[in-house]
């Protein structure tokens, strides 16, 4: 089921970085209660699980990976964000959601 491919790098887009591709597939579950049986049906996400660093960039495939699943962190453009607001006067504290 597992598929091995390589996947250009999130942080840098010129580095490949190898990865294990595996695809969405139906799943059944059965629960049991009284004498009666139900099956259900369900589809898991497909996924990516990273092998190897970038060899451009330098990073490492646990950095990568979890960039993939949680989206891309780049602390140097919320820093910018945040001291622009700060220069219009906004308070962080009213600030609800992460930029």
């Amino acid at each position: 089921m597992k598929e091995k491919v390589e996947i250009e790098c999130i942080f840098c887009k010129k580095g490949k970085v190898n990865a294990l591709f595996y695809p969405s597939i139906l799943q059944t579950s059965k629960s049991r209660a009284a004498g009666r049986t139900i099956t259900k049906y369900y589809m898991t996400k497909e996924r990516y699980e990273v092998i190897s660093d970038c060899p451009n960039c330098g990073k490492k495939a646990k950095e990568i990976q979890k960039a993939l699943q949680e989206g891309k962190n780049d602390p140097e453009r919320e820093k910018k964000i945040m001291d622009r607001l700060k220069q219009q006067g906004i308070m962080f504290r009213e600030i609800k959601r992460k930029i």
